[in-house]
Parts: structure tokens; C-alpha cells; sequence
């Protein structure tokens, strides 16, 4: 087998080692995560030189070390991912810096430096999903399409990403990475459950599988995966809050999500290979379920003068219910997705060494709904984009690397958009690190926002919102700078950012079902044929986050990691009347310790401050009708011991301190109270 294919299967004690310092953001980091497992001796084998080169490719166009990142980027480890108890990536980001969530109700959708949903840009394996046609309202389906088991790391590139991604990542980008094909046959059963100490509040489960290994040796390889899991819905009278009919708020709901996955990996020859995947995913959250199948195809080379990767992949997602209507009856809706992306990687010396990419894109997306799409336009409707990108990451001095990079972006609806972005990273010592850049980006309306024909009924049934073709892309400006400093036992980081986006589409749009007092809305454009006001969408909006991420990691002991990090946020709306952003608490704090007790035995804590956050504010910035949840705080307590080579159970208490958060108003969400966890896992 060829070194280069050889890299891309892992099998053995090598390769399981190189993709353990793939993913981490400082060389304490990644010895901290590899303590939190039993195999102490191969920890202990890893060079200070292997964990300064640790591994990233969502922060360039090429694989980078984080050191020389050219963006603020955080990795969930591999190792992470096994000692936390996790339902899906949600509870895997929680801990990362700049990382918070907003709700509607009890969906929890990620957000980042502030920015909300709308504004990150998620990917699989880097191809982007993107499931906003299906739910206009904003959904937390896209960051649950892979199952845990499955995942090998997460990177979350914090700040903005268009240059290389496009629309979209004005806030950052989250990439899901997948574990890769192994060269002998290994598979997994793992089951868990877990368990409410407050019975109004509902329990959830997971049993899951994978296996991979080699159909053709040395040629052609196989990895699958699969996934059940359930949770059951909390008990009516859960929240003290009541609807406008007077039954009580509902706490989480019912949750029922399905996986499989499959992908073939042929290599070629001793420089190409291709990947052949299919995927079929079924997620149900209360009376929605989305079911999205996906296809893809990628080929990666290897050439004299650098690199290539080439990647062609589509999915098709269905909404069985649809947006909501005033009936309750089922009004399905079917979007589709193609993308095309491609990129050559070179390095080239001209007075200084330079790595360059150049790549294109394409995307295509289209929305079929006989219920919510009835205009002039028909009960379709779609929009193609096109891209070309650019980056350089010249190396002015061995000290000093600068990113050039820039994306051209020709919207089939608004023409052409040019986002440019600049870094520098500048290593002072070899333990000691200055980084810092701007960035443009922007993010076209949604399908749905753009399309005249779109008519949703709103307002709980009294008022409609209609699409515009009269809007424009929102435009954003990033600006960050950071130091960290990096020793063996040691890191320590600080990252000061702020963001600027103008042309904001307000989400939803300023509405009312009064039809007299809908006469004062700059949006509101008549009457419906049962007499409903209708609105419509406009750029009017203008916000700005800033804030301040501190992180720290320590080895005290060669059994002994601690973790720490803070987040700073002050978000607010600064068009019209100042205001603050809902869902943007002012403090976030996240801390953990892991002990290795013995050759088996992993023991880990984990404690969280989530700070007071507005969970509604008046456009009109009148704060006595605004919402406010108070900051709370969480413990953790989990186990980790492996009986045989091929046998761990885990087992913890969640919530310790029993903080449970109910709902007292409709913007209001909830947190489960004290819970206990119990998991197996079976390797063969």
C-alpha cells in the first residue's frame, strides 16, 4: 500500500495515533486528551514535535497545524468524544469557546461569537448541509445528522469563514469529521441509556453500531454505521408556564432519530483515491420528522506539482408535517441539495515560500411545497450558486506566515459578491504565539425569504409573511487578535474579537395580526383574501458582538489534566434602538479535570456557568417587556473503565447539583435536572 493511501486507512497503532493529534488546539491539549484514556503508554510515546504539528483542515485551504492556523479553531478530540455523555454534536460544543445556544422552545441550535444559526455554516465531512427550506424557523436538525459513535472529531473554525465557504459562514464554521475506513475488519456495539431522577422529566437511550475493514486488501475498503435514538417526551405538566390556552408550556419533546451510513474507499493507485458514500437519516422531534437521504462521490490526488480534491454530493430532505398551519394537518414539503466543490493545493517559491489554493464551487438547492408556495411563482422554487476561491499562506519570515485569500460569489439572483480575508500568524518563540486578521463575508436571504411565492400563515393564524425578491445579502466584518503560549504541561490562550453584520433580515419579521395597527409596519403589504395582514421580509437590521475568549489546560501530574475555559460576550442589535441580542448570555465558563486512576480506570469532572441571558427583547428596545432566564450553573461526574481489550463500561451522574431550568414564558427553555448514565461498549 502506498504511504499516501496507507495515511488515509487507519489500522494500527501508528495511524490510531496520528489521528489522535489531528485534532487539538495546543500540545498540553493533546496529551490532555490522550491521558483520558487507558492506553497511558502510548500517550507517553507522542513527541513534543508530533503535538506541535497537530493537524486541522477547516481553518485554510490546506491542512495546517493549529499552531499556524490561520482562524481561531477548536477541536473535539476523538478522546473527547468517548468520556462525554452525549446525545448528539450539540452536547459535544458546549464546552468550546465562543460557543452558545439559542432556542425556540426546546430546540437548541448553535451559535457562535453571538451570531445565531442563521449565521453557521455546518459541515459533514466537508460537504456543507443545510435543511432551512424544510423549517423556516430555524432548526437543530443540521447538527445531529451523524451519530456520535461515528464522529472522530469536530473542528469549529470561530469567526468568519467566507473567503473559503461562501454565504452562510458569517459566524464560523462547525465541520463534523467521520471516522475513516480501517485496513484489517474491526466493528462496535455500544449501548446507553439515561436515566431522569425527576420522573416528569423523560429518559433517552442509544444503541448503535460500526464496522469497517477491507473488501479487496491494500485496494478497496468498507466503513458503516448505524444508530437508534429515543428519547421520551417530558410529562405535560413539567413547566409552570402556560400557552395562550392555558395548558401548561411543554417541556422536551418526544425524539425519535435514525442512521445509516455507508461509504466505500478504492484507492487507485499510489496517488488517487475516491470515496463512494451513501446515507439515509431520520430524525423526529415532536410532529416533525425530517428524512434526508444523501449521495456523495470524492477523489483526492496526489501530483508533482501539490494536490487535488474533488467532491460531488446532493441530499434530498423531507418534512413530513411542513412549516405549521393553522389545521394541524400534515402539508409535507421535499427540498433538494446539489453541491460541486473542487481545489488544487501547490506550494511555490517566489521571493517568499507560498502554500496556494485555488477551487470553485457550485450549489444548486430547491424547495417543492404545494401548501406554503402558491404565488405567481408555482409550488416551486430554487436558486443556483456559483464560486471561485483564492488563498496564499506566504511564509514572510520562518517566524511569520500571512493568508491572503478571497472568494468570488456570482448568486444567481444578486449577481456577484467579492469576500476577502487577511491573517497574519506570528510565532515570537517556539512556545509563545501572536495571531490576528480581518475578514469580509456575507450571506444571501434563504430560499424561502427570496421567493415571492412564499405564504406562510404566522401570528398564531392571524397574519401571513410573504418572500421578497427585494432583498439583498447581508454583509459582515470580522476582526480578531489573540496570543497563546504553549509549553509541554502547559497552554494558556487569549482571543479578543468583534462582528459586524448590516443589512440583518430581521428573523421573523416585525408582524401583528391587529389589522389597524398593521397599517404603521414599514412591511406590511395587505390584506390576505380571509382578511389576515400580510408582511414581508426587509434589510433593516444592523448588530454587533464583541467579546473576549480566555482558555487555559494544565498537567500538574502525569495522570492529572485540567481544563479551563471563559467567554466574554457583549451582543447587540445597533440599528434603530440599541438593544441586546436574546439568547447571549454575558458569561460562559466551563472547567474539567481528568484522572487517570489506574491502567482501566478514567474518572472525569466536568462544571459549567452559563450567565443570565435575555430570552425575548422588544424591537422597539422597551426592556420592561423583555425576558431574562438567570444564570445557572452544572456539575458532571462520569467513569470510564475498560474490563478487557474489547469490553468498557461508563457510567456517571449528570447535573449533580440537581439545577433544573422550567419554562415560565414561551421564549423561556429548559435544562434537564440530575440524571444517571450508563453505557457498554463492545469492540471485536
Amino acid at each position: 500500500m502506498t504511504s499516501y493511501a496507507f495515511n488515509r486507512i487507519t489500522n494500527n497503532k501508528d495511524q490510531k495515533t496520528r489521528h489522535t493529534v489531528l485534532g487539538l488546539t495546543s500540545p498540553t491539549l493533546v496529551l490532555a486528551s490522550l491521558l483520558t484514556t487507558t492506553a497511558l503508554a502510548q500517550a507517553q510515546e507522542i513527541t513534543e514535535e508530533d503535538m506541535l504539528n497537530a493537524i486541522v483542515v477547516t481553518a485554510a485551504g490546506s491542512e495546517t497545524d493549529v499552531t499556524n492556523a490561520p482562524a481561531s479553531v477548536s477541536v473535539v478530540t476523538s478522546e473527547d468524544i468517548e468520556k462525554l455523555p452525549a446525545q448528539d454534536a450539540r452536547a459535544l460544543l458546549g464546552d468550546v469557546p465562543g460557543i452558545t445556544f439559542n432556542y425556540s422552545g426546546n430546540q437548541k441550535k448553535v451559535q457562535i461569537r453571538g451570531l445565531s444559526e442563521r449565521y453557521t455554516l455546518f459541515l459533514i465531512d466537508g460537504k456543507r448541509v443545510n435543511s432551512a427550506p424544510n423549517v423556516f424557523r430555524g432548526n437543530d436538525y443540521d447538527s445531529g445528522w451523524v451519530p456520535v459513535e461515528a464522529i472522530e472529531r469536530i473542528e469549529v473554525v470561530r469567526g468568519a469563514m467566507s473567503s473559503l465557504y461562501g454565504s452562510d459562514a458569517i459566524g464560523g464554521v462547525v465541520n463534523i469529521i467521520t471516522k475513516r475506513a480501517q485496513n484489517e475488519w474491526h466493528g462496535s456495539l455500544t449501548t446507553e441509556v439515561t436515566v431522569q431522577e425527576n420522573r416528569k422529566s423523560g429518559d433517552y437511550g442509544r444503541g448503535s453500531f460500526s464496522l469497517s475493514g477491507p473488501l479487496v486488501k491494500d485496494k478497496l475498503f468498507l466503513k458503516t454505521f448505524g444508530s437508534y435514538d429515543v428519547r421520551v417526551a417530558d410529562d405535560d405538566d413539567l413547566n409552570p408556564g402556560l400557552q395562550r390556552d392555558g395548558t401548561p408550556l411543554p417541556g422536551f419533546s418526544e425524539s425519535d432519530d435514525k442512521f445509516i451510513d455507508g461509504t466505500a474507499t478504492w484507492l487507485i493507485n499510489d496517488s488517487h483515491e475516491m470515496d463512494f458514500n451513501l446515507g439515509f437519516s431520520s430524525r423526529k422531534q415532536d410532529e416533525t420528522t425530517l428524512e434526508r437521504k444523501s449521495v456523495g462521490v470524492t477523489h483526492r490526488g496526489e501530483y508533482d506539482f501539490g494536490s487535488s480534491e474533488v467532491k460531488v454530493y446532493g441530499d434530498q430532505i423531507h418534512n413530513d408535517y411542513g412549516h405549521g398551519n393553522r389545521t394541524g394537518e400534515m402539508q409535507p414539503n421535499t427540498a433538494y441539495n446539489f453541491n460541486a466543490d473542487g481545489k488544487v493545493n501547490t506550494e511555490v517559491d517566489l521571493i517568499v515560500p507560498h502554500k496556494l489554493t485555488v477551487g470553485a464551487s457550485y450549489k444548486y438547492q430547491e424547495i417543492n411545497d404545494d401548501y406554503v408556495l402558491m404565488g405567481a411563482g408555482g409550488t416551486e422554487s430554487s436558486v443556483w450558486q456559483g464560486a471561485l476561491f483564492l488563498e496564499d499562506q506566504a511564509m514572510i519570515t520562518d517566524r511569520f506566515e500571512m493568508t491572503f485569500g478571497t472568494r468570488f460569489d456570482n448568486h444567481e439572483k444578486f449577481g456577484w459578491n467579492v469576500s476577502p480575508r487577511l491573517y497574519g500568524v506570528f510565532n515570537l518563540t517556539d512556545e509563545l504565539t501572536l495571531k490576528g486578521g480581518w475578514s469580509s463575508s456575507f450571506k444571501a436571504p434563504t430560499l424561502l425569504e427570496n421567493s415571492p411565492n412564499w405564504y406562510q400563515v404566522s401570528c398564531g393564524g392571524g397574519c401571513y409573511m410573504i418572500g421578497s425578491e427585494d432583498l439583498d445579502p447581508e454583509i459582515g466584518s470580522s476582526f480578531e487578535a489573540g496570543v497563546s503560549y504553549d509549553r509541554d504541561l502547559f497552554s494558556v490562550g487569549l482571543t479578543a474579537f468583534h462582528n459586524e453584520i448590516k443589512d440583518m433580515i430581521p428573523f421573523p419579521p416585525a408582524r401583528t395580526s391587529d389589522t389597524v395597527a398593521a397599517l404603521g409596519y414599514a412591511n406590511y403589504v395587505g390584506l390576505a383574501a380571509d382578511g389576515s395582514p400580510m408582511f414581508t421580509y426587509e434589510n433593516i437590521d444592523e448588530a454587533r458582538t464583541m467579546g473576549v475568549e480566555a482558555s487555559f489546560s494544565l498537567r500538574p501530574r502525569d495522570d492529572v489534566t485540567i481544563t479551563a475555559n471563559y467567554t466574554y460576550l457583549d451582543a447587540k442589535a445597533i440599528s434603530g434602538v440599541k438593544r441586546p441580542l436574546a439568547y447571549q448570555p454575558e458569561h460562559t465558563v466551563n472547567v474539567g479535570v481528568d484522572w487517570l486512576a489506574t491502567d482501566q480506570l478514567t474518572l472525569s469532572a466536568k462544571a459549567n456557568y452559563t450567565g443570565e441571558q435575555y430570552t425575548y427583547v422588544p424591537s422597539d428596545g422597551d426592556m420592561s417587556g423583555a425576558s431574562k432566564v438567570d444564570g445557572y450553573f452544572t456539575a458532571d461526574l462520569t467513569g470510564a473503565y475498560e474490563v478487557n481489550d474489547n469490553f468498557t463500561l461508563k457510567a456517571g451522574v449528570l447535573n449533580v447539583a440537581d439545577k433544573q431550568v422550567y419554562r415560565d414564558v414561551s421564549d423561556d427553555f429548559n435544562v434537564d435536572g440530575r440524571r444517571y448514565y450508563f453505557s457498554a461498549n463492545l469492540k471485536f
